[in-house]
This record gives structure tokens, C-alpha cells and sequence, in this order.
């Protein structure tokens, strides 16, 4: 009885969510759109001192080498599990493909004096400066981004209010910075928007689940998602790739989902062909180093 009230419960969440959380008018004609009065509010001093503070902390690439930079964006303020699903994806991320820098974005009461807001400013701001300091032929950005989503994108929760970050400002950014190579990690419902704008030979785009479905473990006092529990501490280790890490990841979410009796969430994956062959020698190093 307690996991079908809790069903209910998620479902319920999702519907409002999705009437409550609508693209404005301005974010449906550019890529990038404008600020609005609320969002505004937050992009100030403070804001620009704290992603400084980030900026600053960035390590210069180095020559010959393919560099890993991060950026970690949790959207959700008032549940902590986006946030701790966020450090927790980058901590593991690192292990297996050493991070030269990273970037985080997070909207927690926890963390507000300490990191920038995850907010549509800052995103743009972030992959700025990663652009700046990476070679963007040879590196690659790893992004990952954790919140409530719908049809629209993710949400970000900000203190003034709900704001969109779609799929198509995430391509328009990455594209305006000539960022090349992309891994982008989506955890939400409804993530599955994010591969069509963002799918090509130099991008892997790995989502919770497709276009028209929820996904699932969102819930207060867990550390992950189910998506990001099954992806990053389940399934990503020595020997495993992404494309075997999401291969195993699928099948552990659909027998949670089973056991559960939740609609299957259908995380959806895309690889490109010359990034995955740019990361395979990243991998087997990681793979050989732990069998030796």
C-alpha cells in the first residue's frame, strides 16, 4: 500500500508540475532566451562573486592530453537529492576519467553561500569559462544536469520561482562557445527531449528516461535517483564504458520499475562515433590501472 500511495503521490507531483512549469512566451523563439524579472533578481554581485570564486579554481589544459572538464548543475532547491546526486555523479565520473575541472551549479538552501546558483546566467557564465580554458578540439565537457523536468526541460527552482533550461538553450550555449566535444548526462523526467538537439558524431547524450515518460526516486532522504543511483553507482566502473555503464544502468531501472510497478521511464542514449573512439583510450587506461 505504501509504495502505491507513493506512486500516486510522484504522479500527482508530475501532472501539477507539468501545468504548473510552461515555457514563456520569450524562450520559444531564440535558442537563448531573454531574462525574465525574477530571474534577473539573481543575477548580480554576489552571483558573479561566487562563479569568480569557480572560474578562478579552473585548470589551464594541458597540451597532447585529452582534458575532462565538468560542469554539475542541480535545478531542484528544496529536495537535497539533486544535490547530493550531483557530487555523487562527479565524484564517480572522476574516478574512472580523471576531471581536470569542474564547474557546480546548485540550488540548495545548504549550499547558498557557497556555490552559484543553478541558473540560466550562470549555466551560459560556466560554459564560458570552460570554453575559455579548455582546447576545444581536444577536450572534453562532461555536463551533467539533476532536477524535476517536463516535456519543456529541467527545471530550475530559483528563490524567485520556476525557470525552464530547454534543450534548445543547453545546444544554443554549447554551440555559441564551440564546445566540440560533449558528454551530457540528463537526469529528469521527460529528459529524453534532450538527445534529438544535441545528438551528433562528437556527443554522447545519455537521459533518465524518453520524451514521454517520468522517471523515478526524486524522493526526500535518498542520496540518488533511480536513473543516477543505476548509471553512477551501480554500473560505472573500471572496465565499462558509458555505452556499457548505460547498457547495464537500463536493465537495473527497468526491474526497479518492475518491482515497483512503475510505468517504465525508457532512459534513451546516443553515441557519437568519434567521441566514443576519443574516450575508449581514457577508459582502458582507468580499466588497466585497476587490474594492475
Amino acid at each position: 500500500m505504501r509504495k502505491m500511495q507513493c506512486k500516486q503521490a510522484i504522479q500527482a507531483f508530475a501532472c501539477a508540475f507539468i501545468l504548473a512549469f510552461a515555457v514563456p512566451a520569450w524562450a520559444q523563439k531564440t535558442g537563448i532566451p531573454k531574462l525574465s524579472a525574477g530571474e534577473a533578481k539573481y543575477d548580480d554581485a554576489r552571483q558573479a562573486e561566487l562563479m569568480k570564486r569557480q572560474v578562478e579554481a579552473l585548470a589551464p589544459q594541458t597540451s597532447g592530453v585529452t582534458d575532462i572538464y565538468a560542469i554539475g548543475l542541480a535545478g531542484w532547491a528544496t529536495q537535497s537529492v539533486f544535490r547530493d546526486e550531483l557530487n555523487g555523479a562527479l565524484e564517480i565520473t572522476g574516478k574512472m576519467l580523471t576531471i581536470t575541472s569542474s564547474i557546480r551549479l546548485i540550488n540548495n538552501a545548504q549550499t547558498y553561500d557557497a556555490f552559484p546558483l543553478a541558473s540560466r546566467p550562470n549555466f551560459a557564465a560556466a560554459v564560458h569559462a570552460v570554453a575559455s580554458v579548455m582546447n576545444k578540439e581536444e577536450d572534453v565537457l562532461f555536463l551533467f544536469l539533476t532536477s524535476h523536468g517536463n516535456r519543456d526541460g529541467i527545471a530550475l527552482q530559483l528563490p524567485s520561482g520556476l525557470v525552464p533550461l530547454s534543450p534548445k538553450e543547453v545546444a544554443a550555449v554549447l554551440k555559441k562557445e564551440g564546445i566540440k566535444n560533449r558528454v551530457v548526462i540528463v537526469s529528469s523526467c521527460f529528459s529524453g527531449v534532450y538527445v534529438k538537439p544535441l545528438a551528433n558524431e562528437n556527443t554522447i547524450v545519455l537521459t533518465a528516461a524518453d520524451t514521454k515518460n517520468t522517471s523515478f526516486g526524486c524522493a526526500d532522504g535518498r542520496e540518488w535517483t533511480y536513473f543516477g543511483d543505476a548509471l553512477f553507482a551501480q554500473s560505472l566502473k573500471p572496465g565499462k564504458d558509458f555505452k556499457a555503464a548505460y547498457t547495464n544502468a537500463r536493465a537495473l531501472i527497468a526491474a526497479w520499475e518492475k518491482r515497483d510497478r512503475y510505468k517504465p521511464s525508457n532512459p534513451q542514449g546516443s553515441f557519437g562515433k568519434a567521441l566514443v573512439e576519443k574516450l575508449a583510450p581514457l577508459f582502458e587506461a582507468r580499466a588497466t590501472a585497476k587490474a594492475n
